[in-house]
């Protein structure tokens, strides 16, 4: 669950549906990536296979089409080439002179953050691993939220693991992916295998709306999910699942070879982004720029520019229009940054010429 700010700018960022507006390449500097480039080399290189592989449907840049295959030959393979020669400044000239910019968005973009979390689990049942993940059952869209948290898909075999928090069970239906770790002190990774089909809807926002969840900053929290709806929860256990059933979008999961997985694979810290794939191309380039938050100790200690070449390369429920949630890694860095990051910026989505 991202920072308790997100869920006000998030209103005013998906009002109006994002759009992909053709536009000049922004001012960039010299070193217009922040980053190291061996991140960069790395998401391209997990990019590029994915999309080589893939027959269609094609990427969409405003009325232009360009298909998977011509995507990765023509766009990544030359950002590749110059990344790989750790030619940073060559690389930003490129981005300016050799590619097509469409704008992300009709005003500011909203930025926030998400990181893998661990958290307590057990492959069975007891008095203390009582809180189920599921698999994903044949009939996937016949049950929405409120039904399966009162025992639709009980005795049918499909509890993948059990948790010992509940909030952990919600927090991870809105983080996705998590390493679950296990009595004896083993890890298991998990991610989403799809979900019910049904509409999202915050929770967070809920207890807003019923002025049950104070604003401001969220405190700092080693835990994954929204702090302060996690405390109120665990002071009002009866209320999770009367709010939690109110969002009727349920996530089944799987197990999986890397918790920071998306929708191309693995995720690189700070170059994979979540997006709106009916808005922006999934397996897209994107330049974005914005503030992040700077941490020391897993806190939040000030914040300074970010500006880089990210990828397209997840989704999420409460992804939609002009929203990019930035992929931060597992760390209690990462966690930090998750539970802050809520900052408006501009992005644009770039192919070749």
């Amino acid at each position: 669950m991202r920072a308790l700010a997100a869920a006000l700018l998030l209103l005013a960022a998906t009002s109006a549906r994002a759009e992909l507006q053709a536009v000049a390449a922004p001012p960039l500097s010299v070193a217009c990536d922040d980053l190291d480039l061996t991140s960069l080399q790395a998401a391209l290189v997990q990019e590029i296979n994915v999309l080589q592989a893939r027959s269609g449907p094609p990427l969409r840049f405003g009325t232009r089409s360009v298909s998977p295959l011509e995507y990765a030959t023509r766009t990544l393979r030359p950002l590749f080439e110059l990344v790989r020669a750790g030619a940073r400044d060559k690389l930003c000239g490129a981005l300016r002179y050799n590619f097509a910019w469409y704008r992300i968005g009709g005003g500011p973009v909203l930025f926030t953050a998400y990181h893998t979390p661990t958290v307590r689990g057990s492959l069975s049942a007891d008095a203390t691993y009582r809180y189920p993940l599921y698999k994903r059952p044949k009939d996937a869209n016949q049950h929405t939220t409120a039904q399966i948290l009162g025992g639709s898909l009980r005795g049918r075999g499909l509890e993948l693991l059990w948790l010992a928090d509940p909030y952990d069970a919600l927090a991870l239906h809105v983080e996705g992916g998590a390493y679950v770790q296990l009595p004896d002190g083993k890890l298991v990774a998990v991610g989403t295998d799809g979900h019910n089909g049904q509409s999202y809807q915050n929770v967070s926002k809920l207890l807003i709306a019923d002025r049950k969840l104070p604003g401001g900053p969220p405190p700092r929290s080693s835990e994954p999910g929204n702090p302060k709806a996690r405390a109120y929860f665990a002071e009002h256990p009866a209320d999770l699942n009367a709010y939690w059933g109110r969002n009727p979008h349920f996530v089944y999961f799987k197990t999986v070879e890397h918790a920071g997985s998306g929708k191309l694979g693995a995720l690189t810290p700070g170059r994979s982004i979540a997006v709106d794939d009916s808005e922006v191309p999934m397996g897209a380039v994107v330049w974005l720029r914005a503030q992040k938050p700077t941490v020391a100790n897993a806190q939040v200690t000030g914040w300074e520019p970010m500006e880089r070449v990210v990828l397209g390369q997840d989704t999420g429920a409460g992804i939609r229009g002009a929203r990019i949630d930035v992929y931060f890694g597992e760390d209690a860095e990462a966690l930090a940054a998750a539970q802050t990051m809520s900052v408006q910026g501009e992005a644009y989505a770039v192919v070749a010429r």
